[in-house]
């Protein structure tokens, strides 16, 4: 809290000396100290998460290590348990569907099914350690997130063994459990009346393209004009929210009308489903592989690898810098 306020003094919108602000708007510059104020908390904040899963990982590989029993399985060595993912492989072939397609047939199953969109979600990850001239020490990490009508919810993170990367480590059930020899990094349990206040996209999305873009737009400044910054929106958003019919049809139409996607062809997912693949250059750097179910339009996984070589990172172009699969 400390941190946050001293963002906002140091912001300072509106001082003291521009007179009363409730009966008019703000003038560009508070509107672009307010942006920056918002770019700044969301960095600090994922240096922040990132320094968390490097702290944990460590602690996570040891603990695996110690912990994944025998049971004819070979043993986990320490290069079994801290080596990088390798990217997804797609295949191009007659039989693939055009990103414009899935979207219409999302469309459809929204028409036929609208549902609605339910706070929580149950998401595998991994990101690589970034820090000069150290190799990557992390493990993916299994995480649900459930909240219940009253407002109350819970949170179970779990390091997943790396030699099993589709195999789930936790079963949703009432309470949620860890099975599969899982590690547990995190549990938390959220009193009534939180509602999830305490994390971005708190607030239910909308319906309508042009509406959940600008939603979107509201938590991560940019991302309703580049599309790098839209698909790290989608994917924070996606490890908040489980997404009715509605928000899938209107996600796989942002993303059908993103300029530079293209197709990459038939790729199994890291949990094992088949998807559809789309390539995605960004301008920083790095390359985006989208993978979409190509029946009803689910976003199924999210991967970014590097295009250049980093040595002070030991970063090779064509290493996975991140991946995130929804299982919900």
């Amino acid at each position: 809290m400390t941190d946050e306020l001293e963002l906002l003094r140091d912001a300072d919108p509106v001082s003291a000396e521009t007179g009363p602000w409730r009966d008019r708007p703000l003038d560009a510059r508070a509107e672009l100290l307010l942006r920056r104020l918002g770019l700044q908390r969301r960095r600090r904040t994922v240096r922040l998460r990132l320094l968390a899963i490097e702290a944990v990982a460590a602690a996570a590989v040891l603990a695996l290590a110690l912990t994944v029993p025998g049971g004819g399985a070979p043993a986990a060595t320490a290069a079994d348990l801290v080596a990088a993912p390798r990217p997804l492989v797609a295949h191009a072939s007659r039989a693939d569907v055009p990103l414009a397609e899935i979207a219409r047939r999302a469309r459809a199953a929204a028409k036929e099914t609208p549902g609605k969109s339910v706070m929580g979600s149950h998401v595998q990850s991994w990101s690589m350690g970034m820090e000069p001239g150290k190799d990557t020490v992390t493990t993916p990490v299994e995480s649900l997130t459930r909240w219940n009508a009253d407002g109350s919810g819970s949170r179970l993170e779990v390091a997943t063994d790396p030699r099993y990367p589709g195999r789930p480590v936790i079963d949703d059930s009432t309470p949620p459990r860890t099975v599969h020899d899982g590690k547990v990094l995190r549990r938390e349990n959220y009193p009534k009346g939180t509602y999830g206040a305490n994390q971005d996209y708190f607030e239910a999305p909308p319906t309508g393209v042009a509406e959940l873009r600008s939603y979107l737009a509201a938590w991560l400044p940019g991302a309703d004009k580049d599309p790098a910054s839209l698909l790290s929106a989608v994917q924070s958003f996606q490890s908040v929210w489980t997404l009715g019919p509605r928000q899938i049809a209107d996600i796989a139409t942002l993303l059908s009308r993103v300029e530079g996607m293209r197709p990459a062809g038939r790729v199994t997912d890291r949990l094992g489903r088949e998807g559809q693949g789309f390539r995605l250059s960004a301008e920083s750097g790095g390359r985006y592989l989208v993978v979409l179910d190509p029946d009803d339009g689910r976003l199924l996984d999210l991967e970014l690898t590097a295009t250049r070589a980093e040595p002070e990172y030991r970063l090779k172009a064509g290493d996975v810098l991140f991946y995130t699969a929804w299982r919900g």
